[in-house]
């Protein structure tokens, strides 16, 4: 079975837009939801529990993507308390996992995989607003990106090489309407950043 990117873009927009955004940083865990999702580290988790880190889904997997459990419609979405430290890390981990909840994913195949990390970058840099800062700015700096988004050089740098050789792009209402929430924090940091220039 074939990723659905459009299903995963739009799952993803759905969520930003049913929140209170005050910069071009989504932080995963301030997030609202209308799911039952709680987060916690995994090493507290087995603390508590007695549980087994090779018992957790993925095994020893889990320690450095993270992993959910699901019990009676609530979510445990669990990291590694090393990930702690490095806060890019850990918000694309718990936005990786959000993905797998609003998915619906009740396996972690390849398909699943790729589909929760199409999630985790529309929801942590949203394609129109990149869109929308390349066409003001005249194209995209990876740097730039990792920063305004808080997001890790890597995960900025596959963002813009994926929607680079993304053939089609559409804006529908529901993307319209994120980007001009967006708008005001993306205008206010291509601002500081055509002053630093200078």
């Amino acid at each position: 079975m074939k990723p659905d990117f459009d299903r995963c873009e739009k799952v993803a927009t759905r969520l930003l837009l049913k929140q209170d955004i005050e910069s071009l940083y989504v932080d995963v865990l301030k997030l609202k939801f209308e799911k039952s999702i709680f987060f916690d580290t995994i090493q507290n988790y087995c603390a508590i529990t007695g549980a087994r880190v090779l018992d957790l889904p993925g095994g020893i997997k889990a320690l450095s993507d993270g992993c959910t459990l699901k019990k009676q419609g609530t979510f445990l979405v669990l990291c590694n308390q090393d990930a702690l430290s490095n806060r890019e890390r850990l918000n694309w981990t718990l936005a990786h996992e959000v993905g797998h909840i609003y998915l619906g994913h009740e396996t972690d195949g390849e398909t699943e995989e790729i589909e929760a990390h199409w999630f985790a970058a529309q929801l942590l840099m949203q394609e129109n607003v990149l869109r929308d800062m390349a066409h003001i700015n005249n194209g995209l700096d990876v740097w730039e990106v990792s920063e305004y988004f808080r997001v890790s050089f890597t995960a900025a740098q596959k963002r813009i090489h994926s929607l680079t050789k993304k053939c089609m792009w559409f804006s529908g209402e529901e993307e319209i309407r994120l980007l001009e929430r967006y708008r005001p924090f993306e205008y206010a940091a291509l601002r500081l950043s055509f002053a630093k220039s200078v």
